[in-house]
């Protein structure tokens, strides 16, 4: 989830097993304690926090030091100390810090000084971000969880597990980090323990991100080349730390929601770096709070701890959690070519920039101590990246790489005991968290002495699993899966009441192989009928091959436009039966190549089809009749074929396609590559054709499909799919061979594939000739009821659709779409407008959820 993804953009850590040190509280002059206040020697990264409560304990070689004790919003206070052998009491003072204004005020038609400096700051985040060529870290980090509200259905559950109302909950983690420029990241996890269960390390997936970096996590940085098209923002005032001017900025987004911040940025004067930052943000409703602190190593003003915050309620659940990280940099690796000692102008102000200047590299440039307007450096900062890109190409043979990482769990990561924790342990823990540990090992010791082994619940068969499903382990990356038939009962006008019994069973090894077997067992009450098939599939994730074969109840498109739950609403409460279905005894073999020169896919398959008409059962009926609607055939109606019925016959198909995405991504895990979503649209070509000569079907087709998802901005964007085709040959085809498309004609709906139309009936445009079909959705963060905070907030987001088709029956159909999704984060309501041509014909509801149900 984003919230989770939010809450790890940053790393660090502290690692010290020194005997001697300080320790202390830090307070207002009020006796007020300033949680996670942060402490650090001058001029290093060496630096721990206080805890919730002021508390502070930091370990130190003898020597003597200089201390600087930090606080957003007081004044930094410095003292000179002399370590020996034991830790001496330090508490400490801090004052609310008093800001200073510029003599210049803002008056009517004048920019508020603010703007001058973020111009500099945006122009110069990229500079600051390509600064560190690399490094070595330790990180310590704590996060801690207190529930304040758990649903009564998993209360007694959780309780057994440690897990209730008010008590704390856990985790503390130590890792080793390497990062080279620009995104190579590898991870040692040392240790690990969590006041649950800590038979099984679980590190977090560290995503290591800036601000300096144009999005975090989805979320709009205050210093992305776009904050000024996103954010307003206002001077409070400057102080003075450390020597340096600190200008204090007010950001406030134009409109609140999720993707935006809103808080305070301290900018470095001159040097136009980060110095702290206290911002928030929303996502589904939960209040997220990033505070970071950077301090000088090397000239250079790098984060040297970390908190975030999240508190709201969730589906159910309520509470806080907070984050706490502290680093230390072993080995900082500066580049040399770009230092702080430039000027950089606003070049809305003094363009002091030529062209000239423009032919020369940035190295040379910053060597000669050149000045820049703001445009000009950003320029010059781009020039330089496009050289570390090309060197980077040549070191990694690929353009397309974006990230390199690598995870490594040390073999006693979670066999750490107590003692080593408390020589470790820069941060105190608070009251609360010791709890939390002595409550989970009062557990531990229960369950040991009733000699419960600890084994994944998973294995093990509960009568719940009749209803809810579940998937066991096997041991040896062995999995077995079993469907709940309660969740796969739907009911059809042909079949009656039907059930399902699905079941598969997986087997992994290497980095990616797998084999697997699924068989699916159906049960017809109506046609007192047992049928099903089977699919089997090997592969990895260069390949796949598909084996599959039995008889089913098959819609007459396979691309299955009408799901089990509607229909059954429908059919059952409705008195309409938009399912239409025909028998099919088959077998299909489908081979897969994936991802060749990262860029190009094939798929292939061969299938032999025995087919059959169905036909309504006489007894099927609803349980409420409507004068206004009755049970149709299950033969289709179609404006093109007046008969859509068919004999009995065979049909061999073959399916050839090709896709294409030029613009492909992707980042290396591991070892093992995985694929980024594309910026760039993706194209397909898709030939089938029946085999006249296996069967009495022969016929051919040929389509291509263009499709791209389009990110706008925070929650906004824009994706669309274009497909177009025509039948090449049609000598002998029946009904289930035309190109049918993925209509909608019941009021609720689950399922949003990019070609579905809301409105359109199922088969009635289907065509054995030529087609073309279009389709938009725009999502937006702001556009009508979004622009009220309060419901924006909520995670509320609405949607402009446009889906148009052109076949020969029909030469101009079009749904024009407005929709409202997350609506109490899970329901989905659309009005949609149909028109023929230029004519209005009517209006219509759409209501569903992104909840799937049954199959």
């Amino acid at each position: 989830m984003r919230f989770t993804l939010f809450l790890i953009l940053f790393v660090g850590l502290r690692l010290c097993s020194m005997a001697g040190g300080i320790k202390g509280r830090i307070t207002t002059k009020q006796g007020e304690a300033l949680p996670y206040a942060g402490i650090a020697v001058k001029g290093t990264s060496n630096g721990t926090m206080a805890n919730e409560d002021g508390e502070y304990e930091f370990s130190l070689a003898a020597g003597s030091y200089e201390i600087i004790f930090q606080y957003l919003g007081f004044k930094s206070v410095s003292r000179k100390i002399t370590v020996t052998g034991d830790f001496q009491e330090l508490n400490v003072t801090l004052e609310e810090q008093a800001l200073n204004l510029q003599e210049a005020t803002v008056g009517k038609g004048k920019e508020d000084p603010a703007y001058s400096i973020m111009r500099r700051a945006i122009a110069k985040a990229r500079f600051h971000q390509l600064q560190l060529r690399g490094y070595t870290a330790k990180v310590y980090s704590r996060s801690t969880a207190l529930p304040t509200k758990i649903p009564y259905l998993v209360e007694r559950r959780l309780k057994k597990e440690g897990i209730q109302e008010g008590k704390a909950i856990i985790n503390e983690s130590v890792a080793e980090i390497k990062y080279r420029r620009p995104n190579s990241y590898s991870q040692r996890i040392v240790s690990t323990r969590n006041s649950l269960d800590n038979s099984i390390p679980s590190p977090n997936e560290y995503i290591l991100a800036s601000l300096y970096s144009p999005e975090i996590a989805g979320t709009i940085s205050p210093l992305s080349p776009k904050a000024l098209a996103y954010y307003k923002f206002e001077y409070e005032g400057y102080f003075e730390d450390q020597g340096q001017l600190v200008n204090k900025i007010k950001v406030i987004p134009k409109a609140y929601g999720e993707g935006v911040f809103k808080g305070s940025l301290f900018i470095l004067e001159d040097r136009w770096a980060i110095h702290s930052y206290d911002l928030q943000t929303t996502t589904s409703g939960l209040n997220i709070s990033a505070k970071q602190i950077f301090s000088p190593v090397q000239n250079v003003w790098i984060p040297v701890n970390q908190q975030f915050r999240i508190n709201g309620s969730y589906l159910g659940f309520a509470g806080e959690f907070r984050y706490l990280v502290s680093l230390t940099y072993e080995k900082l690796d500066i580049d040399p070519n770009l230092k702080e000692d430039i000027v950089i102008n606003d070049h809305k102000k003094d363009d002091i920039a030529k062209e000239k200047t423009r032919k020369k590299d940035l190295e040379n440039l910053i060597k000669d101590q050149k000045e820049f307007s703001t445009k000009n450096f950003r320029k010059l900062t781009k020039e330089y990246e496009k050289d570390q890109k090309k060197e980077r190409k040549m070191e990694s043979g690929s353009d397309r790489l974006v990230r390199q990482d690598s995870i490594v769990i040390d073999s006693m990561a979670n066999k750490r005991d107590t003692t080593y924790w408390q020589a470790l342990r820069p941060i105190p823990l608070t009251k609360s968290e010791v709890s939390s540990y002595v409550l989970q090992d009062s557990i531990k010791v229960i369950k040991d002495s009733l000699k419960i082994k600890s084994k994944p619940d998973s294995i093990y068969f509960k009568t719940q699993h009749l209803i809810t499903g579940n998937t066991y382990s096997l041991g040896k990356r062995n999995t077995f899966y079993f469907k709940s038939p309660l969740l796969s009962v739907s009911y059809n006008t042909v079949e009656g009441n039907a059930i399902n019994l699905i079941t598969e069973w997986q087997k992994r090894w290497g980095k990616s192989h797998f084999f697997s077997v699924r068989p699916l067992i159906r049960y017809s009450a109506g046609r007192k009928r047992v049928y099903g098939n089977l699919e089997t599939n090997i592969g990895n994730h260069k390949w796949n091959l598909m084996l599959q074969g039995g008889e089913m109840a098959s819609q007459f498109n396979n691309n299955d436009p009408i799901q089990p739950l509607p229909n059954s609403m429908a059919a059952r409460f409705f008195d309409r039966n938009f399912m239409k279905l025909y028998q099919k005894q088959y077998a299909k073999v489908e081979h897969s190549i994936r991802n060749v020169a990262d860029i190009l896919s094939f798929n292939t398959s061969l299938e032999f089809q025995h087919r059959e008409e169905l036909f309504n059962q006489e007894s099927a009926k609803p349980i409420f009749f409507w004068r206004r609607y009755s049970f149709t055939p299950n033969r289709p109606i179609s404006r093109e074929l007046a008969d859509t019925g068919f004999p009995e016959h065979n049909a061999l198909l073959l399916d050839l396609t090709a896709t294409l995405r030029p613009w492909r991504r992707y980042l290396i895990r591991n070892g093992e590559k995985r694929y980024i979503r594309s910026k760039g649209p993706s194209f397909s070509v898709n030939y089938n054709r029946g085999m006249g000569f296996a069967g009495d079907v022969d016929y051919s087709r040929l389509q291509a499909t263009i499709r791209q998802d389009l990110n706008l901005g925070p929650r906004s964007n824009l994706e669309y799919l274009v497909n177009g085709g025509s039948f090449l040959s049609k000598k002998q085809m029946y009904f289930p061979d035309y190109r049918h498309f993925m209509g909608n004609e019941f009021f609720f709906q689950y399922t949003y594939p990019p070609d579905q139309f809301r409105m359109l009936p199922y088969y009635r445009y289907s065509t054995a000739s030529w087609f073309f079909q279009a389709h938009a959705t725009w999502t937006l963060q702001r556009f009508a009821l979004t622009r009220i905070q309060a419901l924006r907030v909520t995670g509320l987001s609405e949607t402009l659709q446009l889906h148009y088709l052109r076949v020969p029956s029909i030469r101009n159909y079009t749904e024009a779409v407005y929709g409202i999704d997350n609506i109490l984060r899970v329901i989905r309501l659309e009005a949609v407008a149909q028109f023929h041509g230029s004519h209005f014909k009517g209006m219509g509801w759409r209501f569903g959820t992104s909840i799937k149900f049954g199959r």
